[in-house]
């Protein structure tokens, strides 16, 4: 119920490889989660995380000087089919507004942080399901988009066959004082990751979603002010990939990453990151592996390893001509089966913490860990070695 209170659930470790205290913020029988890695989930402090305690999908607040924590939604819960248009994950945090923009059931919801008062933004028409979206950085509007429902359910579909259907996508500014709704782009084509610049109140980026290997061009740009869509990092191709951008806090500059292939053959990793207007590009040989990358800047990376082979949450420093090698921050021991379980690690405003997800206990919670000197860590080899167990 809106406004439940619930007693603080957090206990403190320190982790067995690098000796950094970690706090488990959460702990229940149900999966907990902070808000997706491009999506701001931090609030004055506090963290907005989502949760299925109640056998249904709501947001709740974590009071980081209590710890206590209070149910913000009472929404409805999904039937079997309609449980992957359970989009809060995706919610959106706008400390300016007070709000955060939820996308749940085809619905664009708005919610004061103050007065948990809820209204309804937008409802996606007949034949689409609503996919993402974020709000502008002067907080005047919300983008989302809305997919053609040509494949049901992704899940059942699968994700080769919900690009191949190249279904028509819909980019909806609606404005989030009255609710008035226009298309600003189209195309047929499968469209996700919709990230407003957290600087540039007209610009946002969003994906050509697919297989990385098939998919045309997978990276945009689109200024809302005239329509214009543009492709960033315009030297993608067949031998060249890239994934999981995201905007660096100065909402100016974008990091990516991927991977090349040489003419002989030999597949080699990068990361790299470019300007908005596609200058200022700067590509890192990275021939490291994990799921989901994160950062404030391109100096500190943080990444989520690999579930079976390396569960660790990592640390890059960028040291002028690359990249040190990676450092060991905390072992997650998660398993990232889906996506209520991916570790997603992001750093807070100050680059000084890491919150990510795990369901090393059976269900997903979240994690704080402080990264202090990364010189003092151990590196991912001595850990892989068996030298600091």
């Amino acid at each position: 119920m809106q406004g439940t209170r619930f007693n603080p659930e957090f206990r403190e470790y320190r982790d067995r490889l690098s000796g950094r205290r970690i706090v488990q913020l959460t702990d229940y029988f149900a999966h907990s989660n902070h808000l997706y890695f491009t999506n701001e989930t931090f609030y004055r402090g506090d963290i907005i995380f989502k949760s299925q305690r109640g056998n249904a999908s709501n947001l709740f607040r974590l009071h980081m000087d209590t710890m206590h924590i209070v149910q913000l939604t009472d929404l409805p819960q999904p039937s079997y089919d309609d449980r992957y248009f359970d989009r809060l994950l995706l919610s959106y945090v706008h400390e300016g507004n007070e709000e955060v923009y939820m996308f749940y059931l085809g619905q664009v919801l708005a919610l004061n942080l103050k007065t948990l008062r809820q209204r309804v933004l937008y409802t996606a028409p007949d034949g689409y399901y609503l996919s993402s979206g974020s709000p502008s950085a002067d907080g005047k509007y919300v983008v989302a988009s809305i997919n053609e429902n040509k494949v049901h359910r992704e899940f059942e579909g699968g994700f080769y066959e919900t690009w191949a259907a190249y279904p028509e996508t819909r980019l909806i500014r609606i404005d989030i004082e009255t609710g008035a709704a226009d298309t600003v782009y189209s195309e047929r084509y499968w469209i996700k990751h919709v990230n407003m610049s957290p600087a540039v109140p007209n610009l946002l980026t969003f994906c050509h979603e697919g297989p990385w290997d098939k998919i045309d061009h997978r990276v945009w740009l689109l200024d809302t002010n005239t329509g214009a869509a543009s492709k960033v990092v315009p030297d993608q191709g067949p031998d060249k990939s890239v994934g999981h951008e995201y905007w660096f806090a100065d909402g100016i500059r974008l990091g990516y990453h991927g991977r090349k292939v040489r003419p002989d053959g030999q597949i080699d990793g990068y990361f790299g990151s470019i300007r908005y207007d596609n200058t200022e590009q700067t590509e890192v040989d990275f021939p490291f592996q994990s799921h989901h990358f994160h950062s404030n800047d391109l100096e500190l990376i943080v990444g989520d390893g690999q579930p079976m082979t390396n569960p660790h949450v990592l640390l890059w420093k960028r040291n002028g001509a690359g990249f040190d090698q990676p450092r060991v921050l905390a072992y997650h021991g998660g398993m990232a089966i889906n996506a209520a379980t991916h570790v997603h690690p992001r750093f807070t405003a100050d680059t000084k913490q890491v919150l990510y997800t795990s369901d090393r206990g059976g269900y997903a919670n979240l994690y704080l860990v402080e990264v202090g000197d990364v010189e003092e860590l151990p590196s991912l080899a001595e850990v892989q070695a068996g030298k600091r167990l």
